[in-house]
């Protein structure tokens, strides 16, 4: 005799009736005690999600007479195979009927105890399993008409998207391979539209203009805001222009990137937007209320970023010396005259470098919305070699024209050392250039005297030595 066999007849031998009953009772959710004709005698209930009520209308009555009319023939079938004493009991799904008439479905195995024909159903409950089941069906039922629902839309994009006249392709941000294009971007590149997926975009593009749109992308991602550029695809002459937008599609970036398939305008336009791009002074365009909208690479270099997607959206004062006059004195001026010249401020930048700059401006009306547009100037050398020793303010002129450029405290000091030069010059003229009879009529010293001639640098003999 094999060890399971042994088990078998022995394991439980030392159980008497109560822990018998226990046992079961912990292990099965329902129990039926059956006598010899089929009759359920006894409802034990072992889970307390069962109501005692529902079961004890099955007391006395045929246990084939309590279940659907499907599961009658597997009773009959478990109540034959238990009688005659089959010792391997399968389980059996059978739907009980309770009072209220509501099907129960529970997993019972039949098995024979005793001598006189009685037997023990034990009944696990399916409700759980099936209300998980229902749930399961529920849910593929969602995905199906979800997933039916995305490729009706899907299919509406791709329709969309092909009668798009413009050509217009998806870029991946890491590989920068074309990840989707359609009619008309197939037709643009003049190929297939299935051919060019998967293809680097810098194979199309020549070299500059590869560089000009790895330049573009990586404003547009640091950004998150469009951005506009010209490039020359191989295939074709002339340059394009070229919007660049930020897109997200599920955990990776993408780029959309849409070419003006108009002819460009006549060579001036194109060539005059390379220039300021490459212009030497700041160039700048906002809205009304002075937020960036674009600009050159050297106003970006001006207030120390790195570039222009930095400065997209912000506010032009934010850069500016006096931030909360300076742009309101020039969007002022703009409404009222059309245009500002040469407007003396300071530009702070990034890493609080100060520049004095002169700002030229005009208000330009657009079909969309007006927007201002800002010429910056850098005008510190010119300053500088104003304010050197050599050649300080000599007129109330002079002095007025610093307003603006330089903080009120350092006006005054040049008003002093302006003051102070003319009294000098002044009793110098009088004394025939006698230093001592000079020194005396302002009351100082003919040792400051001497400091002072050399600081103001004024020359000339004095009379009064050989």
């Amino acid at each position: 005799m094999g060890h399971n066999e042994q088990s078998k007849g022995k394991g439980l031998a030392g159980l008497d009736a109560d822990e018998s009953a226990a046992l079961v009772t912990a292990a099965a959710d329902i129990t039926l005690v059956i006598d010899a004709q089929g009759v359920i005698r006894q409802v034990i209930t072992g889970s307390t999600d069962w109501q005692p009520s529902r079961a004890q209308g099955w007391v006395g009555k045929a246990w084939a007479n309590v279940v659907t009319s499907e599961s009658r023939p597997k009773i009959e079938e478990m109540l034959r195979e238990a009688q005659a004493g089959k010792p391997d009991a399968r389980w059996r799904h059978i739907n009980q009927l309770s009072e209220q008439d509501e099907e129960i479905p529970i997993l019972f195995s039949l098995v024979r105890v005793g001598k006189d024909g009685q037997m023990v159903a034990i009944g696990r409950d399916l409700r759980p399993v099936a209300s998980l089941q229902a749930r399961l069906v529920e849910a593929q039922q969602l995905m199906e008409r979800d997933y039916l629902r995305l490729r009706g839309v899907e299919g509406q994009f791709r329709m969309l998207f092909d009668l798009v006249h413009d050509p217009v392709l998806l870029i991946s941000a890491r590989s920068h391979q074309i990840i989707e294009a359609n009619r008309a971007g197939g037709q643009y590149l003049q190929k297939d539209r299935q051919s060019i997926i998967g293809e680097a975009i810098e194979a199309f593009l020549s070299d500059r203009a590869t560089s000009a749109l790895h330049n573009t992308l990586q404003q547009v991602a640091s950004s998150g805001r469009p951005a506009e550029v010209s490039l020359r695809f191989v295939k074709h002459q002339a340059a394009a222009r070229v919007l660049v937008s930020y897109l997200r599609q599920e955990s990776d970036t993408v780029f959309m990137v849409r070419i003006d398939s108009e002819k460009p305008h006549p060579g001036e336009d194109t060539a005059l937007l390379e220039a300021v791009r490459q212009f030497s002074d700041g160039l700048v365009l906002t809205d009304t209320k002075g937020i960036i909208r674009s600009a050159n690479p050297a106003f970006v270099e001006m207030i120390q970023m790195v570039h222009a997607g930095q400065v997209i959206g912000e506010p032009l004062n934010h850069w500016l010396g006096r931030a909360n006059t300076d742009l309101l004195v020039m969007i002022n001026s703009l409404s009222q005259g059309g245009s500002v010249r040469l407007f003396s401020t300071q530009l702070i930048g990034h890493a609080g470098l100060v520049v004095p700059v002169e700002i030229s401006g005009v208000s330009v009306q657009s079909d969309d919305q007006p927007f201002l547009a800002f010429v910056i100037r850098d005008v510190g050398r010119r300053l500088e070699g104003r304010l050197d020793q050599a050649s300080r303010p000599r007129s109330n002129q002079d002095l007025t024209s610093l307003v603006g450029r330089m903080p009120l405290r350092e006006i005054v000091g040049e008003t002093v050392d302006l003051i102070e030069k003319l009294c000098i010059e002044a009793a110098l003229k009088i004394t025939k250039n006698n230093r001592a009879s000079a020194a005396d009529m302002l009351g100082l010293s003919r040792q400051s005297l001497y400091v002072k001639l050399r600081r103001y640098g004024i020359e000339g003999p004095d009379s009064d030595e050989d």
